[in-house]
């Protein structure tokens, strides 16, 4: 009996403190103990370096996502979580620019395409969507710095022309940019 306790506790002074081990668990179910083997500490060395990869990854991702923002100056489209909530505006958006969130996402990327697509250059400043910003984004002012950013693009040749002819066919441009957009399209290449 002595020897049985001296073995005990020989076995619980090598273990270390908190650590689990499968022998010590009871069973819930024949052949099932309550915590599974991959919550032992010996089984978790691989399991730490995949997580440490993993946010790893999404750190670096994140770091481009912002960083983008900030190159494009335009930091502001950081904020945005892209909750439609300015979507309310269709009604109320005096040039009928129903996707307003989907101009916030071009410019946080600088996306001329996405941006021509949905009205950018078509947008007057004129404040209404603002109100509808859950974040209270200042969403004239990211959307007058994409238009800027999108029109120096089309002089430095960026922007392909059948994207910026498709804008104007289907009457997406400003009358701000008009002029200089039809220069654009009637210059020979």
């Amino acid at each position: 009996m002595e020897n049985i306790k001296q073995s005990q506790k020989k076995l619980e002074e090598e273990k270390p403190i908190g650590a689990r081990f499968e022998e010590d668990q009871p069973y819930v179910m024949p052949g099932i103990r309550r915590f599974q083997f991959f919550t032992n500490v010996d089984d978790r060395a691989l399991t730490i370096n995949l997580n440490r990869a993993a946010m790893f990854g999404i750190a670096a991702m994140l770091a481009i996502d912002v960083g983008k923002a900030v190159v494009n100056k335009n930091p502001q489209t950081i904020y945005c979580y892209e909750c439609r909530a300015c979507y309310g505006t269709q009604d109320k958006c005096p040039v009928g620019i129903a996707f307003q969130a989907e101009l916030v996402v071009a410019a946080r990327v600088a996306d001329y395409n996405r941006f021509l697509r949905n009205g950018g250059l078509k947008c007057i400043r004129c404040g209404n969507c603002q109100s509808f910003c859950v974040q209270y984004l200042n969403l004239p002012q990211i959307f007058g710095t994409m238009q800027i950013q999108t029109m120096e693009a089309m002089r430095r040749g960026k922007i392909p022309k059948s994207m910026v002819k498709n804008a104007f066919e289907k009457g997406l441009i400003n009358q701000a940019f008009i002029d200089e957009v039809s220069e654009f399209l009637t210059e020979r290449s």
